[in-house]
């Protein structure tokens, strides 16, 4: 067997490298390789270049005109990858995930974004992926666990009417909005901060719209204290077993204790909502009409949610 990692003493034809074709059985063993080559692509997970040359000479087998084939190949393609991975100097290709994830990124690149960006974490029903127009307005944007992440300039009145323009149109495609301001270098905090707003948002079953920090205090000092979080998930455990009283919990809370707004999204009759309440307030010791068991049971959503 021929050890692709040593120097082969026959010349290459540079042609049929060149060509990647060969007559008659060769012509069969080469597809055959090429066949596997692709099949090694698609599971490749690596982010850099070393290790190709091996994985392409075991695609190679114990075939030695392959193996040298596949070790020309492999170091050449290695050179390149390095190449352009320096050029982009580690970047990932995907600008707006580099700057949530707080990667280095060349002085140059640096210089040609804003100084300070909102980041809007949302999740929607249905948005525009493609954010063509704003790409065009240097509005950055990502996905992350499920959630588009949008990065919009700040500093300016422009920059103010564009994210409100954004914001408006997110919520009008029923969604969370989640938003947080960092400079360029800080946008991982930035993200961080957004998309824990959102995951509180979320738990405490608030009406789709724009959120920050100063909106989830309360969700905030619940989460904080798990033992407490921990005692308060167990006044609505017994609903988990009663889907139709869970489902009338979160569309009073959703509702802000809209029991009219409650009852048609739930399209049932007043009278049966008002029943339902009655037995939550039987099974839980917490009255959702009142204005303390309606804050308990809020806070209850929220631990059981985050729990």
């Amino acid at each position: 067997m021929t050890n692709p990692a040593t120097k082969w003493e026959e010349p290459v034809d540079v042609e049929s490298a060149r060509t990647l074709r060969v007559a008659g059985e060769h012509e069969r063993r080469l597809a055959e390789f090429r066949a596997k080559v692709r099949a090694v692509g698609e599971r490749w997970e690596g982010t850099r270049p070393t290790g190709l040359t091996e994985v392409l000479c075991a695609a190679a087998a114990d075939d030695p005109e392959l193996s040298r084939l596949a070790l020309v190949g492999g170091q050449l393609l290695e050179d390149f990858m390095e190449g352009l991975i320096r050029n982009t100097a580690g970047a990932s290709g995907d600008l707006a995930a580099d700057l949530i994830d707080g990667r280095r990124l060349p002085q140059d690149v640096l210089a040609r974004l804003a100084e300070e960006y909102v980041v809007v974490v949302v999740r929607a029903a249905r948005h525009d992926e493609g954010w063509p127009d704003l790409a065009d307005r240097g509005v950055l944007w990502t996905k992350r666990s499920g959630a588009l992440v949008l990065l919009v300039p700040d500093g300016d009145a422009g920059a103010t009417g564009l994210l409100d323009q954004i914001t408006d149109e997110l919520t009008a495609a029923e969604g969370w909005v989640a938003t947080a301001r960092g400079s360029v270098v800080g946008l991982a905090s930035a993200y961080e901060e957004a998309a824990e707003v959102l995951r509180l948002v979320a738990a405490g079953c608030r009406p789709f719209g724009v959120y920050r920090t100063a909106d989830v205090l309360v969700e905030y000092a619940i989460i904080r204290n798990g033992s407490v979080a921990a005692r308060l998930a167990e006044v609505i455990r017994p609903l988990r077993d009663n889907p139709l009283l869970w489902q009338t919990l979160v569309a009073l809370v959703r509702t802000d204790f809209n029991r009219n707004q409650a009852a048609r999204d739930l399209f049932i009759h007043r009278s049966t909502m008002d029943y339902r309440l009655q037995r939550i307030a039987k099974i839980t010791g917490c009255d959702p009409v009142s204005g303390r068991g309606g804050q308990l049971l809020s806070a209850a959503l929220i631990a059981d949610a985050v729990a």
